[in-house]
């Protein structure tokens, strides 16, 4: 019984090795999302890096590690019923929530008056940026999901979250008059409907893009009437079941959850564009989904991702082209964030 045992063990610590370079066993997906480790770039790591990549290999790509995560995930969410992440909570009906905002869980989204007035300065520079050009100016800010689906958070977990930082934003731009869009209403009217938002997503489906996509592009269409604003008889719209979206992933628990998806294909093949206007979007994650609807309504449609990009270069060549139009569009986690990355070459 004991050689049993010691020959398991050898098999199990020396596996992971043979497996990196002959790829026997596919790895279940890592929580993480850093760039994938392969036997190559071992290889062409430099010696004093070649240790701490096969230490990193064994540390996020071991199967049986993996697979122990997965299944310690699975334990936990489903027969305890509890979360195995602490930002992760698990809402009623199968809706789930992260929080990526401030304090030790996540859940504190309040406003705060001097990330505000940096944000606001930051608008005018662009703003003004804009009309030195000749260029039209246009800002959105997008609503977390726990704003749109807050009747499936637990009671609970409502109570633990600070979340007046979007409608502060939103009502001190109605009092002063400033042209920043807001989904939350058309939001809240549509899911009446369908779901907006995924349940196993942080974002917004294809239904969510599509209605913030028609609002924002009705607002540009006041002042560039060549615009074709899209309505849903445009396109056949598709519905299927999925497996679970990004924090499914996040929790290894992918293949257990299920979701929905809503897939828009327009009718017409796109031909002639309708105009030759050229737009240049900022944008983070929520934007995705939403490139489709632009690409239909406008000539070009070029996109700079603040968030995923640390350094501003490309979106300083891309206003080397004088775009018609500026357009930027941010979820209220990042407005104090990330946004403060681009305000500097305005």
């Amino acid at each position: 019984m004991k050689k049993l045992v010691i020959k398991l063990t050898i098999l199990i610590l020396i596996f992971p090795f043979f497996n990196l370079v002959f790829k026997v066993i596919g790895d279940i997906k890592p929580t993480d999302k850093n760039k994938e480790i392969t036997f190559v770039s071992i290889l062409d790591a430099p010696s004093k890096e070649k240790f701490q990549l096969i230490e990193n290999y064994l540390e996020r790509n071991f199967p049986l590690r993996n697979w122990l995560i997965q299944k310690y995930n699975y334990f936990l969410w489903f027969v305890l019923d509890s979360s195995p992440k602490r930002r992760v909570v698990k809402g009623n009906d199968n809706w789930i929530f992260v929080f990526l905002g401030k304090g030790a869980n996540g859940r504190d989204y309040s406003f705060d008056e001097k990330e505000f007035l940096e944000y606001r300065n930051g608008l005018d520079r662009m703003n003004s940026f804009c009309i030195k050009n000749n260029i039209l100016f246009y800002t959105a800010v997008v609503p977390e999901k726990f704003n749109i689906y807050s009747e499936y958070l637990k009671g609970q977990d409502k109570a633990t979250i600070k979340r007046d930082k979007y409608f502060r934003i939103y009502d001190d731009t109605v009092r002063n008059k400033r042209r920043t869009v807001f989904f939350h209403e058309e939001l809240y009217n549509a899911k009446s409907r369908n779901k907006v938002y995924y349940k196993t997503d942080t974002h917004w489906n294809e239904n969510g893009a599509f209605v913030a996509s028609k609002k924002l592009v009705s607002v540009i269409k006041q002042d560039f009437p060549a615009v074709q604003v899209l309505n849903e008889n445009d396109f056949d719209i598709l519905h299927r079941e999925s497996s679970g979206k990004d924090i499914g992933e996040f929790l290894s628990l992918t293949r257990y959850l299920k979701d929905e998806e809503f897939l828009y294909l327009p009718k017409k093949k796109s031909g002639d564009r309708p105009n030759k206007l050229r737009i240049l979007v900022i944008h983070d994650s929520y934007f995705y989904s939403m490139k489709s609807f632009f690409d239909l309504s406008f000539f070009q449609v070029d996109t700079f991702n603040f968030v995923q990009n640390e350094t501003t270069e490309a979106l300083q060549e891309l206003l080397k082209h004088k775009p018609d139009i500026v357009l930027f569009i941010t979820l209220e986690r990042h407005i104090g964030n990330f946004d403060q990355r681009i305000y500097g070459i305005f």
